[in-house]
C-alpha cells in the first residue's frame, strides 16, 4: 500500500498505519531512480487518499484489510498543510510523465487552489521546489515567493538572519527552495536571502565545526538556549540539498565543504561521534544524549537517501 510512517527498531510498525508526506517524498526520490513499480505504489496511495472536497487525508490505518483514511493521528494536531505542500512538491516533479499527467491534474489543481492561503514558510517552500518543475513561473509561485521575502524583511535583523523568531525543523527546506528560485527563474532578491540565511544556518547549527542540527527538545527561539537534542536526519538531509543548491548557484567552495561536513553527519561527523547509518545502509532516527534512537521510520530513511543522491550529484562521497 505504501510506506510505514513509523518503525520499531528495523521492522515497520502498523499501529501508526502511513503519512500521505512519507509517500509524496518517496515518490520523489524513486522518480529520481526512475523506478517505475515503486513510482505507482506511492502515486496510488495519494490517489487513494482524495477526499470528496478534492484535497487529501493525511493518514491512513490499517482495517481489516482495507485503508482507513482520516486526517487525524490519534487526536494529535497534524500539519495538514506541510504534508500537502511536499505531496504537490511530489505530483509536480512526477507529472511530466504524460501516463501519469491525467491521475494526478486534479489533485494538483486543487493543492495548488489550497496553497494561496498557507502561511507556513516550510509548506511554502516545499509548494515552491514542486512549482519549479514548471516551464514558466505561475501566479502561485510568484506569491510563495513573495510571502517568503516578506517573512524575512519583516523577521531578520543583524544578529537573527531568519525567516521566524525560532528555529525548529527542516529548517533549510527554506532558503534551499530560494537558491532553486534562483538558479531556474533568476530572482537576484531571492539569492540574496538564500545566502544569508544559509550562511545563518551554517554559523548556528554547529558545534565546533561539527553540524549539529536543532534538538527537538526545545528547538531554539531567539534569545533563548539551543536544545542539543534529538537531532533529526531531516535536518542534515535538507542541509545537504540546500548547500548542494548553494554551491550551484555561487561555485563558492565553503558551501561545497559543508556539504561534505553534512552528509557525513550520517556516518559520525556529529557530537556524538556515532554512526546513524546501520550495516543495512538503514537510518536511525534520531542523535540522542545517550547515543542514538534506534528506530528507523520512514521520514529519516527517506530523506538520507534524499540527501545521499545530493551527495552523489557533488561527487562527495567517499
Amino acid at each position: 500500500m505504501g510506506i510505514y510512517q513509523h518503525g520499531k527498531l528495523n521492522k515497520p510498525d502498523p499501529e501508526f498505519g502511513y503519512a500521505i508526506e512519507d509517500q509524496a517524498r518517496a515518490l520523489i526520490v524513486v522518480n529520481e531512480f526512475k523506478e517505475e513499480k515503486l513510482q505507482k505504489t506511492y502515486l496510488d496511495f495519494i490517489l487513494k487518499a482524495k477526499r470528496e472536497d478534492g484535497l487529501l487525508y493525511h493518514f491512513c490505518y490499517e482495517n481489516k484489510g482495507t485503508g482507513l483514511f482520516k486526517n487525524e493521528e490519534y487526536n494529535s494536531k497534524s500539519n495538514t498543510k506541510e504534508a500537502y505542500g511536499i505531496t504537490l512538491w511530489s505530483l509536480l516533479a512526477v507529472q511530466k510523465n504524460k501516463a501519469l499527467k491525467n491521475e494526478i491534474e486534479n489533485i494538483i489543481e486543487n493543492l495548488i487552489k489550497d496553497a494561496y492561503t498557507w502561511t507556513s514558510p516550510r509548506a511554502i517552500s516545499a509548494a515552491l521546489l514542486g512549482l519549479i518543475n514548471l516551464d514558466y513561473p505561475d501566479a502561485l509561485e510568484n506569491i510563495l515567493k513573495t510571502k517568503l521575502h516578506d517573512l524575512y524583511f519583516n523577521t531578520s535583523s543583524d544578529d537573527w538572519i531568519w525567516f521566524e523568531n525560532y528555529l525548529v525543523y527542516a529548517n533549510a527546506i527554506i532558503p534551499w527552495s530560494l537558491w532553486e528560485i534562483y538558479i531556474k527563474r533568476g530572482c537576484r532578491t531571492s539569492l540574496e536571502i538564500a545566502k544569508k540565511t544559509t550562511d545563518f544556518l551554517i554559523k548556528i547549527c554547529q558545534e565546533n565545526n561539527i553540524p549539529a542540527p536543532i534538538g527537538n527538545k526545545g528547538w531554539y527561539s531567539k534569545g533563548g538556549n539551543k536544545a542539543r537534542y534529538d537531532q533529526q536526519p531531516i535536518d542534515s538531509s535538507y542541509m545537504v540539498c540546500c548547500l548542494e543548491k548553494a554551491y550551484l548557484a555561487t561555485g563558492d567552495k565553503l558551501y561545497l565543504n559543508w556539504a561534505k561536513k553534512w552528509y557525513d553527519w550520517f556516518s559520525g561527523n556529529n557530537i556524538n561521534n556515532i554512526r546513524l547509518i546501520d550495516e543495512d545502509f538503514a537510518c536511525y532516527d534520531a542523535l540522542t544524549p545517550d547515543g542514538v534512537n534506534l528506530n528507523q521510520g520512514a521520514e529519516s530513511n527517506i530523506c538520507f537517501i534524499m540527501a545521499y543522491l545530493a551527495a552523489k550529484r557533488l561527487d562527495i562521497i567517499r
